[in-house]
Formats: C-alpha cells, sequence, structure tokens
C-alpha cells in the first residue's frame, strides 16, 4: 500500500463512500512542520499496511483543497483526520504529537472495528 494524493473532487470516493478506515493528513509543502516529519509520514503505509488507506491533501494545491479543508475544521497543518466509513472518528493535529503518532492513529483505527 502506498499514500495517495487527493484532491477535493476525490473526496467522495475515496473517503466517504469507503467501507475501510481512511487517515488523511492536510498538509502542504511550505509548512515546516509537515517537511519535519514527512519521514514519519512516508512510513504510515508500511504500519497500517491493510488497516487503513493513507491519503494527502495538499491543501495549498487548489482553492477548492483549501475550501475543503476548512470545511472539515482544519485550522492549522499537519492535520491529520481519521474516518470510518465516511464519518470523522479521530484527529490529530501538529507537531506535539509526532512521537505518539503511530499510538494515537492505531487506538482510533482499532475503535472502527
Amino acid at each position: 500500500m502506498s499514500i495517495k494524493n487527493i484532491q477535493w473532487m476525490d473526496w467522495e470516493k475515496e473517503v466517504l463512500k469507503v467501507s475501510e478506515p481512511v487517515i488523511v493528513e492536510f498538509w502542504h509543502q511550505n509548512c515546516p512542520t509537515c517537511v519535519k516529519i514527512e519521514p514519519l509520514v512516508k512510513e504510515l503505509p508500511i504500519k497500517f499496511d491493510t488497516m487503513a488507506k493513507i491519503l494527502r491533501m495538499n491543501v495549498l494545491e487548489s482553492k477548492e483543497n483549501r475550501r475543503l479543508a476548512i470545511q472539515k475544521g482544519v485550522m492549522g497543518t499537519p492535520t491529520f483526520k481519521i474516518y470510518c466509513r465516511g464519518i470523522e472518528v479521530g484527529e490529530i493535529i501538529g507537531l506535539e504529537a509526532v512521537t505518539e503518532l503511530d499510538q494515537k492513529l492505531f487506538k482510533i483505527i482499532n475503535k472502527c472495528a
């Protein structure tokens, strides 16, 4: 499994209409924290393998991406949102969670079962 970059128009198909858990990272290339944790993010598909789909949305790539992020309550980057069957079930914001990111994601995803 790998990380899939998505756009606003992919949201319904990739997040809302899937039965598996989905982790979405809202990020952008000018965010120092996003750049710093990128190696950790790239390991997520290995760690979560068949447990969850991993997606990334660059909030600065288009006005529509930015608008969707705001609609979803993203106030800063990086923000990870976790969805189960199209419903948001968890959120992890910013750098303070990096050391515990895997543990927090596992805990949230396990609630999806």
